[in-house]
């Protein structure tokens, strides 16, 4: 494995494990079971872990990652309105998992920070192309820096909309 794969990793692990566990108490009050808290914990990982995948299975285009955004959307709607979580809780709790199910698809911006210190132009276009970006990627995206940034920030700020809008519409109409 290659510095910036075991970088990726370990910066998932981090995020995943205390993610997990900064998230799992809000969840469980969410639902009004201040006792699955041990249960939200594990389910958070085994989420984070089908995150990863997914983002691993559609690095340049995050398509999977984003798809799952729509599942957490109906799965979080219906349990967080089964719960009768208060609509300004029920709310946070979803921009939280939403932020929470983006870290894996964020976790690509370390790359570009991996090949700089590895002597990496990462402003360069044809840096870029040697490093695998297709020619047909217009500037800047088609450096290593704008292309992860791109392709991390892009899919974030889209499974943060799509769960958390997904989450209210069934909250408020079911």
């Amino acid at each position: 494995m290659d510095a910036a794969g075991l970088t990726i990793v370990i910066a998932n692990l981090i995020l995943g494990f205390g993610g997990a566990a900064w998230l799992a108490r809000p969840l469980a009050e969410a639902k009004a079971e201040p006792n699955n808290v041990r249960w939200n914990f594990g389910l958070l990982v085994g989420v984070y872990l089908l995150e990863s995948v997914a983002v691993s299975a559609s690095m340049a285009t995050q398509v999977l990652t984003i798809a799952l955004a729509f599942v957490w959307a109906i799965v979080l709607g219906r349990w967080l309105r089964r719960s009768g979580a208060p609509a300004p809780q029920a709310r946070k709790t979803a921009f939280a998992f939403a932020i929470y199910s983006s870290l894996p698809a964020l976790s690509l911006v370390l790359i570009p920070v991996v090949a700089a210190i590895y002597g990496r132009n990462v402003l360069s276009s044809q840096e870029g192309l040697e490093f695998g970006i297709p020619q047909f990627v217009p500037w800047p995206t088609n450096t290593i820096l704008g292309f992860f940034v791109a392709v991390s920030v892009v899919a974030a700020v889209l499974k943060v909309l799509i769960t958390t809008t997904g989450v209210r519409r069934i909250m408020a109409h079911g």
